[in-house]
């Protein structure tokens, strides 16, 4: 019964454990996020064609939900840029009553974008009970680690036009960002350009000379917002981040149900659910691998499937596990998943408290904050294991973090999953074939008076159908070799089907045609019960399977000791012939 009550609030045990560490740690790191995270809420619900409240009311409760029933200690949920575009992308595509829902009037059309965030949640908390999450599992740490740094760098170049103060629109793509600083270096804002240098400044020498528990990020923005006041950047050119509401969220009915409305917008809820997805659990995943976390991808499912269920029903835009929010969350020592949840709790009183002061946030000083947090979110020390390590994880670093750079987030998403889940593929589907040398340490127990011709192989790996070609191949150039006997051990295997002892049985087959005589060593139960049960073990007969190596040689030195030659032609003795299998008798040694 407990472990069912656990599996239904999974945050129970952080609680039964939380110290009053954790809570100043969790206080202190939610109080210096949740001022940022409100600007951002607001230009990605601008970006996605709503007005921005919409976006700061997915910054309270949807954001609790999804801390409390996630995985993730340091996930901090909510509306992001990828989402955005897709929603925005929606409702210039999506058509109700014959006008698209870009054409209607705000009232009209936002219990159409809460219906879909409700969808959308509903979508990913079945996957989340489908335990579609395990998926995460399967994406290589080298794939992670490209895509946190594409990411890093992509949240750099998205803040050069602002921490430089450039004309023009702000384009998408790393690139693009790129050539808009280098078309316009001439006209940068000396003012914006000096408070994102001021702010860094602070930062750096606040965190060097008080505890680093000290909130140094929410006071580098106070006192920057501070200089902005009396310097008077506004007139300068400098960005502000303008005026805020200050309503309570009120709840939120979806449009009313109907067929038609459910065929007109579940492809965009599927498309909105499964990138989101794909974010969570690509970014839970990075933020659990920073402090060893386990990661539960199927119950981080569940968490954002509920934050979008009350992104529907309390007047916000679907969202999903933000990075810009997460990884400043580790950055500033959070210990528990109560940070984002007191960053949910905060939102409202914070925003009532500092909308004046927020509202005169200069632009510059949050762009300094997201650029060094970029920085700092660098991990050179995975970059260069996974570019020494092997071939196979240096071009998958590379190539998933180009895809990050030069394609849209969620395609660059798609394809760090893809090629984890071909490298897994690729990997399982090639079992190792290892001929033994005589010094092996796993033949340090042979009997001394072992008869030469004895050929050792050990396979390794998972034999199923996909492996079944390289496994024939692989064991048709090793047997090339000249022997009397062949011990195979099969102790490495932990999985084998109906292909995989097919593939064994013409092998040993093929060595008896060739007077070869085959013991194999297996260890695990499962393999065994396999092989009894397609008959390799009877058409071996007893002594021919042994469960250690140890065992396997022995049998082989007895074997060969009562092996007879003349020439080519060798005689197995009466008791060591093999037997018929169901399909007729086995080609037997001449």
């Amino acid at each position: 019964m407990h472990m069912r009550v656990r599996s239904f609030f999974p945050f129970l045990p952080t609680l039964q454990s939380y110290t009053r560490g954790d809570l100043r740690a969790d206080i202190m790191a939610a109080a210096t996020v949740t001022p940022m995270a409100i600007p951002q809420a607001m230009a990605y619900a601008l970006m996605a064609g709503v007005h921005p409240q919409y976006g700061i009311y997915a910054c309270m409760l949807p954001v609790i939900m999804a801390a409390l029933w996630g995985c993730s200690r340091f996930m901090a949920a909510g509306p992001t840029n990828a989402i955005s575009v897709v929603l925005f992308s929606t409702m210039a595509t999506v058509s109700v009553g014959g006008a698209t829902l870009a054409s209607l009037p705000e009232a009209a059309r936002m219990p159409y974008i809460f219906a879909l965030a409700l969808l959308c949640g509903l979508i990913q908390l079945g996957m989340g009970l489908a335990r579609i999450g395990d998926l995460a599992n399967y994406i290589s740490h080298s794939v992670m680690v490209a895509f946190g740094s594409g990411l890093a760098f992509l949240i750099a170049g998205s803040q050069l036009k602002t921490a430089l103060g450039l004309p023009g629109a702000q384009p998408s793509g790393f690139f693009p960002q790129l050539w808009l600083v280098i078309e316009h270096i001439r006209e940068v804002n000396p003012w914006s350009l000096g408070l994102t240098a001021l702010t860094i400044a602070l930062i750096l020498t606040l965190n060097r000379a008080l505890s680093r528990h000290f909130p140094s990020i929410l006071a580098a923005l106070a006192l920057a917002t501070l200089a902005g006041m009396v310097l008077d950047v506004r007139s300068r050119g400098v960005a502000l981040a303008g005026a805020i509401p200050s309503i309570i969220p009120p709840l939120s009915l979806p449009a009313a149900f109907s067929l038609s409305l459910f065929r007109d917008l579940f492809m965009p809820a599927l498309a909105i659910a499964l990138l989101g997805a794909v974010q969570s659990l690509a970014i839970g995943k990075q933020m659990a691998g920073i402090r060893g976390d386990k990661f539960d991808g199927s119950q981080e499912l569940i968490g954002q499937g509920l934050a979008n269920i009350a992104a529907g029903l309390t007047s916000g835009i679907p969202g999903c596990g933000s990075f810009t929010r997460s990884a400043p969350m580790v950055a500033l020592g959070a210990r528990t998943r109560m940070a984002s949840v007191f960053s949910g709790l905060l939102a409202l009183p914070m925003l009532f408290v500092l909308a004046p002061m927020i509202s005169r946030l200069p632009m510059p000083a949050l762009a300094g904050v997201l650029l060094l947090i970029s920085v700092q979110t660098l991990d050179l020390r995975a970059i260069r294991l996974c570019l020494v390590a092997t071939r196979v994880d240096r071009a998958v670093l590379l190539l998933t973090f180009a895809a990050t750079l030069l394609l849209d987030l969620e395609q660059a998403i798609f394809v760090g999953v893809l090629v984890s889940l071909l490298l897994y593929i690729y990997k399982t589907s090639h079992p190792r074939v290892i001929r033994l040398r005589p010094d092996d340490p796993l033949l340090r127990n042979a009997p001394p008076d072992m008869p030469p011709g004895v050929a050792v192989y050990v396979i390794e790996g998972t034999l199923f159908f996909g492996a079944i070609h390289e496994l024939e191949r692989q064991l048709e150039e090793e047997d090339r070799e000249p022997a009397r006997l062949v011990v195979l051990s099969l102790t490495r295997v932990f999985w084998l089907d109906a292909s995989g002892a097919h593939a064994l049985e013409q092998f040993v087959e093929r060595c008896y045609a060739r007077s070869l005589p085959v013991i194999l060593v297996v260890g695990s139960r499962n393999v065994r019960d396999i092989l009894r049960r397609t008959g390799i073990l009877e058409h071996l007969s007893a002594g021919f399977v042994a469960d250690t190596m140890d065992q396997g040689l022995q049998l082989a030195s007895n074997l060969l000791q009562r092996i007879t030659c003349r020439g080519d032609d060798c005689e197995l003795p009466p008791a060591a012939q093999p037997q018929e299998t169901a399909s007729g008798p086995s080609p037997t040694p001449r």
